[in-house]
């Protein structure tokens, strides 16, 4: 699994919904509670930024200014945190999850673009149907990793699928959403 590779692929995905957001969309409320289409887009923005500036520092995780145009916005920030990506043994300081290894911290900015990629796409009442390679590796990643769930935290409960689901419904019923 080449980690900068599905890392910079699901930028791309995630990409191609934010440029798809009109001027009037920034207001549509988006699966994430409490957040707008402008609010969600200014937090990936925001993690982009923090990603990129936290190689051997705390980093700045609360820039989620958008600018005049948040989609080009979107587009710096994503070349940025995928250029520094680069050394994945360099050590990450990452809000109060602590400081690990890039190999750690990308896993972590990669399941949370696939996950934002399907809130972008349900604000918009768009379809999302991520590259079956994309949402295999997107399930492998989460699945490696423990989710604070419930209440206040980053995940809800998992939701129960029927038999069969694909990898993607399955990657988002694992991250708390509802692929129905």
């Amino acid at each position: 699994m080449d980690l900068n590779d599905l890392h910079r692929r699901s930028l791309e995905d995630l990409g191609a919904f934010v440029f798809a957001a009109k001027p009037a969309d920034l207001a549509a409320p988006t699966p994430c509670a409490g957040w707008d289409l402008r609010a969600l887009i200014g937090h990936l923005v925001a993690e982009n930024r923090g990603f990129a500036s936290a190689i051997g520092g705390p980093g700045d995780w609360t820039d989620d200014r958008l600018g005049d145009d948040p989609a080009e916005t979107f587009a710096e920030t994503a070349r940025e945190v995928v250029g520094v990506f680069t050394d994945l043994e360099r050590q990450w300081s990452v809000r109060e999850f602590g400081t690990f290894p890039g190999k750690i911290a990308i896993r972590m900015h990669f399941i949370d673009n696939v996950a934002h990629s399907w809130d972008v796409a349900r604000a918009l009442d768009l379809p999302w149907s991520p590259e079956a390679g994309l949402a295999e590796a997107a399930l492998t990643t989460v699945l490696a990793f423990p989710l604070s769930r419930g209440p206040g935290e980053a995940f809800a409960a998992e939701v129960d699928l029927p038999a069969g689901a694909s990898a993607a419904d399955r990657f988002l019923a694992y991250t708390g959403r509802d692929p129905r």
